[in-house]
């Protein structure tokens, strides 16, 4: 596996050249079309005059090369990175940490406004923070916004109660379609 053990940017222009060769080599072969009027039957004819006939492969050989070119394929490599100190050659400590965090907060929230995906966000990256301190953070959301403690009641003082309607099956004025629900209305 040439590519996960390049470890030196002279390794990394040996890998470029093995890649040169592989495409000299294979430019024909990734260079081939189908015509549609040779293939009816795929479905591809019905929007295409012809398409690669190596497509993924191509694809991938056009990923690498562009990868490389641009400097983004061996980037632990850059000298510009390395003034700091090592550059981690993978980035499996994001994916298995913060960004594996970000994913699955978007995934258990999915419902939500963008606006308030990227809060539920900062929220969850905040609370895994070295000495997160979330009524702090609150108190002085409620200060900014100058709301005030409210005064105790003795809760029949509106005449709507708490606004939660129980399920009650024997009431024939219950109107089932206005108890507490889970998802999005439709």
């Amino acid at each position: 596996d040439a590519l996960t053990s390049v470890r030196t940017a002279g390794q990394a222009a040996q890998w470029a050249g093995a890649l040169n060769a592989w495409h000299g080599r294979w430019r024909d072969f990734i260079a081939e079309r189908t015509w549609a009027k040779d293939d009816p039957a795929n479905p591809k004819a019905s929007r295409q005059e012809w398409w690669w006939t190596h497509g993924e492969l191509r694809r991938c050989y056009r990923r690498l090369e562009r990868l490389f070119r641009e400097g983004k394929l061996f980037a632990f490599l850059d000298p510009g990175l390395l003034a700091g100190g090592p550059v981690p050659r993978t980035s499996n400590l994001l994916e298995g940490g913060i960004n594996s965090l970000v994913k699955r907060t978007l995934l258990e929230h999915h419902g939500l406004p963008e606006e308030h995906m990227r809060r539920a966000c900062e929220w969850r990256c905040y609370m895994r923070s070295h000495a997160p301190d979330p009524y702090a953070l609150i108190a002085g959301l409620e200060q900014a916004a100058g709301t005030q403690d409210r005064e105790p009641t003795d809760g029949n003082d509106d005449g709507y109660g708490d606004g939660i309607q129980a399920n009650n099956h024997d009431d024939p004025t219950n109107e089932p379609g206005f108890y507490i629900r889970k998802g999005h209305v439709h």
